[in-house]
């Protein structure tokens, strides 16, 4: 069982679709700053995608998960069209898209998807 106490073991443990499924995978941070969705972010795992938090939980830096997954070029545009369907404008560059999907309100995304 995941818990706050072990949830960093477990990272390194490469136990990642448990930890995914955790209640503590956006909540818990180190002294970084990250949540453990961060670190997953930056070993690529791309299942993160469909975790409701993967644009919204942030780093000391600003950066959430989904900016890492960018960084370190794990994501593509077909990822991104995917993950975000009201975003319409045509992806010349995965970082900047992030960024910009990032700080789009969701008030205007819910508004962009019709």
């Amino acid at each position: 069982m995941i818990t706050k106490e072990n949830i960093w073991e477990e990272i390194k443990k490469k136990n990642y679709l448990e930890i995914l499924k955790s209640d503590f995978v956006d909540q818990v941070k180190n002294d970084n700053g990250w949540t453990p969705l961060h670190r997953l972010a930056r070993y690529g795992v791309k299942k993160i995608l469909s975790h409701p938090s993967v644009d919204k939980v942030k780093d000391k830096d600003g950066w959430t998960p989904l900016h890492y997954l960018a960084l370190y070029s794990y994501l593509t545009k077909e990822d991104l069209k995917k993950r975000f369907p009201w975003y319409k404008k045509e992806i010349k560059d995965i970082k900047e898209a992030v960024d910009e999907m990032v700080n789009t309100p969701t008030s205007i995304r819910f508004i962009l998807e019709d």
